[in-house]
């Protein structure tokens, strides 16, 4: 790694461009960018790493080993739109069935 030093792999102009798309930001000087694009690889590079590590299956890293990592590391809640776990949409259907048994159906409203 600290032959990485002065490297990042994520494209900075997309970067600069998700980085402008927030109201709160006029400017961003090259050191901003680029630490915020190699903190953001680390970042990456650090939850694959732990989800690789959890996953049954240690040679290939899959969705749902992300969403369940994101689902029990309480410092990644924050994920949890982004990388939400999968359900069949019968599961859906039948979890939409008890909520609307529980809370009565407001559509008929």
């Amino acid at each position: 790694m600290a032959d990485d030093k002065g490297k990042c792999d994520l494209p900075l102009s997309r970067v600069r461009t998700i980085m402008k798309s927030s109201p709160d930001v006029s400017s961003i000087n090259q050191e901003a960018l680029f630490l915020a694009a190699k903190a953001t690889e680390m970042f990456i590079q650090s939850m694959a790493q732990v989800s690789l590590e959890q996953s049954t299956d240690r040679n290939q890293l899959r969705y749902n080993d992300l969403a369940d990592i994101v689902d029990s590391i309480d410092t990644l809640q924050f994920l949890q739109d982004i990388i939400p776990k999968k359900i069949k949409a019968s599961e859906y259907f039948e979890i939409m069935k008890k909520w609307e048994a529980e809370n009565g159906n407001d559509s008929d409203s």
